[in-house]
């Protein structure tokens, strides 16, 4: 299991269009194999920066919607409203034993 976060910086007064967007982005890729849950948080102090949070059963599943034509369609879509690209982090659990 792996753990992707997106972080995103919305441009002033876009942040309903980005709503909009995201909320397509997380159904279709709940509709993705090896889609497990996803979240959207806003930072405290900064509700333009988003941050996605979301559990694939593996890299590559996530790897195929993170590639597919519906995600890169609606990156396309948000781009205008974004003030810099997005940051991408892929977390994997780790195999330290207590």
């Amino acid at each position: 299991m792996i753990r992707v976060i997106i972080e995103r910086v919305i441009s002033e007064g876009k942040l309903d269009d980005y709503h909009a967007l995201i909320r397509q982005a997380k159904n279709k890729a709940s509709n993705s194999a090896g889609f497990l849950t996803g979240e959207i948080f806003h930072v405290k102090d900064n509700p333009n920066h988003v941050i996605v949070m979301s559990c694939w059963d593996s890299f590559d599943t996530w790897e195929v919607w993170a590639e597919s034509e519906q995600r890169l369609d609606l990156l396309d879509a948000m781009r205008p409203l974004l003030e810099s690209d997005e940051k991408v982090t892929v977390l994997e659990s780790s195999n330290i034993k207590s």
